[in-house]
């Protein structure tokens, strides 16, 4: 039998938290080790403990040194706290949910065979995270393997498309979260109350996501639309207020703020 793998977790904040969550209700905590590493060991146990990965996971040290020898390193770290710490030895390969860290500054701070961008976001907790990765390495298969354990994984060409996905990946939880919020307004402004509101928004979304696995956006819109109807209406406002407009750059300055890391 061959000799159990470690991911080694860089960092404990809300990524590394929804990540471990998806992986830890998967087949993946039969086949790897896991370690968490960072500064607070107290903080890292309470990570271990939140997440009820007691028999599979453990904390690794309290110091500014992590030895990464032939590891699977997982950095989930702000971008200026990657030169906080000292890598020790070379690990088997590096996985960075970094924004704006491109590949040479990785390459300068640790060794590995390999090095892997990704942008996740936080439906990983639930195993639904959609996941861009680009690649350094022939670890194809095994980047698969564990990316999939946390939700979809798409393969780009270049790591400057890594921070492109923030627009459809990384940041717009947030986005898609604000515009529920005003949903579940405009229905409290109309008269319902408000937790009838949030469970119709709910239910909607939930909806939205199945038409939108099987349909593109214009397809539903037209779909709803009916010639003088409710719909168009509202939309109409929408078009006037320029709220697609405003969607689409408040993406690119997001992904603008990530290539001032670079």
């Amino acid at each position: 039998m061959a000799a159990q793998k470690t991911l080694l977790f860089v960092g404990y904040g809300s990524m590394a938290k929804a990540i471990v969550s998806g992986i830890a209700c998967s087949a993946l905590k039969d086949t790897y080790r896991l370690e968490i590493a960072g500064r607070n060991p107290q903080k890292a146990q309470e990570f271990i403990k939140e997440n009820h990965i007691e028999a599979f996971g453990k904390v690794y040290g309290g110091s500014s040194e992590i030895d990464v020898i032939g590891k699977i390193v997982i950095l989930c770290i702000k971008p200026y706290a990657l030169g906080n710490f000292t890598y020790k030895g070379k690990a088997d390969s590096v996985y960075s949910v970094m924004a704006g860290v491109c590949m040479d500054t990785l390459k300068q701070h640790i060794r590995a065979d390999h090095y892997a961008r990704l942008m996740p976001n936080v439906g990983a907790k639930y195993q639904k995270s959609s996941t861009a990765v680009y690649l350094e390495g022939d670890i194809q298969e095994e980047a698969q393997k564990i990316i999939a354990s946390f939700g979809s994984v798409v393969f780009v060409d270049s790591e400057t498309l890594v921070d492109a996905s923030i627009a459809t990946g990384g940041s717009s939880p947030a986005f898609l979260a604000l515009i529920a919020q005003a949903l579940v307004d405009a229905g409290v402004r109309e008269g319902l109350r408000r937790d009838d509101s949030l469970k119709l928004v709910r239910a909607t979304f939930e909806g939205f996501a199945h038409l939108l696995s099987e349909q593109t956006p214009d397809t539903i819109i037209a779909s709803i639309t009916s010639p003088g109807g409710t719909t168009i209406e509202g939309l109409s406002v929408l078009e006037d207020r320029a709220v697609r407009g405003a969607l689409i750059q408040a993406c690119h300055m997001a992904v603008a703020k990530a290539k001032q890391k670079h």
